[in-house]
């Protein structure tokens, strides 16, 4: 019996002594990861994944390692984990996915938080990488939070990488109208706009020759910051600047005729 009491004394201080390792072992890894991943080009979501992981990978195999010692035997516990471990990936199996895209967006940055993207019909600012999902502010200050698999899966625009962007404009002037003056017009009124970068340096052309329309295009590029309220302001500017110069923008216009009648 003194026997018995003496192991079960001992097995519990070494049942405690592992507990105090692995968790001082857990936490003095996290410090340590963190402080090495922060010598590299990585954002803090990405650090704090990995060393989340692996701050609670080291506890679960302290906890294995208790159940060794209540006497447990290790091939038991062994497959155990590892049931557990199949289990959690099927049931788990969408949240994997997207923990795997958020992998790769942390490591290869295809965009980051603040970056002006479009994807999954969404066009906004980027708020937040989370540990499975994106939260993008649109312009109209909706908050959308999308799965981060499928941001990867439907693509991503980044509008912030190089720092500028071209407006694409195209202007329906009728056949009528005058075709240089409505390109002078355009392109002055690009030149006077602060927001047109000088480089690259804005064109203006004709596109097309449709049945009922000419097409002036214009690409000026403008900062990302600009984008959404120089759009709304040329194509203002523009009608306006028509108008003063007797410059028509055509209507649809269809010919019906009469089976029968003259």
């Amino acid at each position: 019996l003194d026997i018995n009491i003496a192991n079960l004394v001992l097995r519990l201080a070494l049942i405690v002594l592992v507990l105090i390792i692995g968790r001082w072992l857990a936490g003095f890894t996290r410090r340590w990861l963190t402080k090495s991943l922060q010598r590299y080009e990585l954002t803090d979501a990405f650090t704090n994944l990995v060393t989340t992981i692996v701050y609670y990978g080291i506890l679960i195999l302290t906890f294995a390692v208790v159940l060794v010692i209540l006497g447990v035997p290790a091939s038991m516990v062994a497959s155990a984990l590892g049931i557990i471990t199949i289990v959690l990936a099927i049931t788990l199996q969408a949240s994997l996915a997207n923990l795997a895209a958020t992998v790769n967006f942390l490591l290869f940055k295809p965009f980051e938080p603040g970056d002006f993207i479009q994807t999954t019909g969404i066009l906004g600012a980027v708020q937040e990488i989370q540990l499975f999902s994106t939260v993008i502010v649109s312009p109209d200050n909706m908050t959308h939070v999308l799965t981060n698999s499928a941001v990867q899966g439907a693509g991503i625009t980044n509008f912030s990488k190089i720092g500028n962007i071209r407006v694409d404009q195209a202007y329906r002037i009728s056949y009528a109208s005058d075709v240089g003056k409505a390109q002078e017009i355009v392109a002055g009124l690009l030149a006077e706009e602060e927001r047109v970068l000088i480089q690259p340096a804005p064109e203006v052309f004709v596109g097309n020759l449709a049945e009922d329309h000419i097409e002036i295009v214009a690409w000026p590029f403008v900062a990302i910051g600009d984008y959404l309220s120089f759009q709304a302001d040329i194509s203002e500017a523009v009608l306006q600047g028509f108008d003063a110069a007797g410059i028509t923008i055509p209507l649809p216009q269809h010919e019906v005729r009469l089976v029968g009648q003259s």
